[in-house]
């Protein structure tokens, strides 16, 4: 009775704005279905990411990087979330605008993750012939240097050595013809370190690359 009551008080004002009345429940459908296929954002992870693009070898400012969230399960353990961690550190190798930072981008010990325990990230001045196209980090090499009887033979210093970075060498090719050397950040296990390091000259190692 009540209903009937009701309906009868407000027909009027019920036809006179029925178009309203439907385009108004027509959009509550709407959003109502949304929310219904379209998940929630779900939990989110602050990362910091690349401002612009970054070489290697750059020594990070504030103003090189800023901070963004990924959803949880797009984040990875190593992604860099705090600033003050990052200013001060130079880059291994070059980032995309917008890149997310990692540890594995920054020289030091993320540059070993993945690497047996006994490995070390070592510097290696290579030949200044070297050509730089050939390089790219994760290269697998084996290092050269010469011996030291006389005869200006090679011999070989580190087996299987992982290039982890390549920094710039500023203005000029990393690798420009003339007597000057460059060097690269290597991965090699305790002992070819030390065999690195008994070695240096100043010509620079050659090296061959791996399959």
């Amino acid at each position: 009775m009540k209903n009937l009551e009701f309906l009868h008080k407000y027909y009027p004002l019920i036809v006179r704005y029925r178009r309203s009345i439907a385009a108004t429940l027509a959009g509550l459908g709407t959003l109502i279905a949304l929310s219904i296929v379209i998940p929630s954002p779900g939990s989110q992870t602050k990362v910091l990411v690349a401002t612009g693009a970054l070489s290697a070898g750059t020594t990070l400012t504030a103003s090189d990087f800023t901070q963004k969230t990924l959803p949880d399960d797009l984040a990875w353990s190593t992604l860099q979330g705090d600033p003050g961690e990052l200013v001060g550190r130079v880059l291994a190798h070059s980032l995309s605008p917008n890149q997310p930072i990692s540890s594995s981008d920054l020289i030091g010990s993320g540059l070993l993750t993945g690497l047996p325990g006994n490995y070390v990230a070592v510097s290696l001045p290579v030949s200044a012939s070297t050509s730089a196209s050939l390089l790219n980090v994760g290269n697998v090499i084996d290092v050269y240097g010469s011996s030291n009887d006389g005869f200006n033979t090679g011999v070989l210093i580190a087996s299987r050595a992982r290039i982890l970075a390549i920094p710039s060498s500023g203005k000029s090719s990393m690798f420009s013809g003339g007597s000057t050397t460059s060097s690269i950040i290597v991965g090699v296990d305790s002992v070819a370190a030390i065999s690195i390091a008994g070695n240096v000259s100043n010509q620079g190692f050659t090296i061959a690359l791996l399959p």
